[in-house]
C-alpha cells in the first residue's frame, strides 16, 4: 500500500510521438520497395509496444508482511497456556491481523473473546519461524518485536503508524489511551448533565482546530505528534522514534477533566 506522504516517486516516461503510417491502398501504388520498408517499420513499432522497458517498482511493492493462519498462531501461543491458548481454541474467538506495513518480517494479531466468555482482547506479536510474544502492557515486548520483525520505515506515514500501533497494542487488558483524529472523536459521556453537555461544546469549539490525526512533526523527521485521552485528560504527546526502535515521549496536558468515559 503506497502512502500519500511517501517521498519516493516514479516519474512517468514521456509520451512517444508516433507518426501514422499511410498503409492504405495508395501506399501499395508507390512502388515495390516501399512496402517492405513499411512492414519492417510497423513490426519494430509493434515489438516496442509489446515489450516496453520494465518499470521500477514503487516503494511499497516489495514490502512483505507476515500473515499467519489461526492454526499457526495457536501453535506458537501454546507457550502462554490458558487463558490465551483456551481463547484461541474456541471457534467464537475472533482473530484479526493489525496492519503493520512498517515490519518486513512480522506482524501483530488481535485475539478477541466473545460471549459467554468475559470480553478480553489479547495482542500478540509474531515474527520469523516461531517467534511470538504478548504485547498487552508490555512495551519491551513491542520493541523486541520491532527489532526481530524488521522495523523499516519508508515514509512519514510509517513513523506515525508505528507510534500509534505501539500505544494501541501495548495497552492493558481493560483500558488504555484513546488516540484522536479530531476532538469530535472523543468518547463523550452518553448521558451528560447540563453542565457536562455545556463543557463538551466549549471543548469542541476550543480544540476544533488544534486536535488532529497523528503526524510527523514539522521540526523532526522521527518525532510523531499525537493527541490522546487518558484518565479523562486530553494530552498532546511528542513521541520520538529512536535509532534502536524504542519510543520516548513527552506530554502536555491540554484539558485536565474531559466529559468523557473513563480510560485508564
Amino acid at each position: 500500500m503506497r502512502n500519500e506522504n511517501d517521498a519516493s516517486y516514479d516519474a512517468p516516461s514521456p509520451g512517444k510521438v508516433m507518426r501514422r503510417l499511410p498503409t492504405g491502398r495508395h501506399c501499395m501504388h508507390l512502388g515495390p520497395l516501399i512496402v517492405p520498408v513499411l512492414v519492417i517499420t510497423a513490426a519494430i513499432l509493434a515489438i516496442g509496444q509489446i515489450d516496453p522497458a520494465p518499470k521500477k517498482k514503487g516503494a511499497m511493492e516489495d514490502k512483505k508482511m507476515t500473515s499467519l493462519t489461526r492454526e499457526e498462531i495457536t501453535r506458537r501461543a501454546a507457550k502462554f497456556g490458558d487463558p490465551i491458548l483456551a481463547a484461541l481454541q474456541k471457534p467464537e474467538t475472533q482473530v484479526e491481523q493489525v496492519p503493520t506495513p512498517f515490519f518486513s518480517n512480522g506482524g501483530v494479531y488481535r485475539v478477541s473473546t466473545r460471549p459467554p466468555e468475559r470480553p478480553r482482547v489479547y495482542l500478540l506479536g509474531a515474527w520469523g519461524a516461531d517467534g511470538i510474544e504478548l504485547l498487552n502492557n508490555e512495551p519491551e515486548h513491542f520493541f523486541e518485536l520491532a527489532v526481530k520483525a524488521g522495523f523499516t520505515p519508508r515514509s512519514s506515514g510509517d513513523y506515525a503508524a508505528y507510534v500509534t500501533t505501539f500505544f494501541d497494542v501495548t495497552r492493558d487488558f481493560t483500558g488504555g489511551v484513546q488516540i484522536l483524529n479530531s476532538i469530535e472523536d472523543s468518547w463523550w459521556l452518553p448521558s451528560p448533565s447540563p453542565e457536562e453537555a455545556k463543557k463538551r461544546e466549549q471543548i469542541i469549539a476550543k480544540f476544533a482546530n488544534v486536535v488532529q490525526a497523528p503526524k510527523l512533526s514539522d521540526n523532526s523527521g522521527t518525532t510523531v505528534v499525537l493527541f490522546v485521552i487518558r484518565d479523562r485528560a486530553l494530552l498532546r504527546l511528542n513521541a520520538i522514534v529512536e535509532g534502536d526502535r524504542r519510543i520516548r515521549s513527552s506530554e502536555e496536558v491540554l484539558e485536565a477533566a474531559m466529559p468523557t468515559v473513563m480510560l485508564r
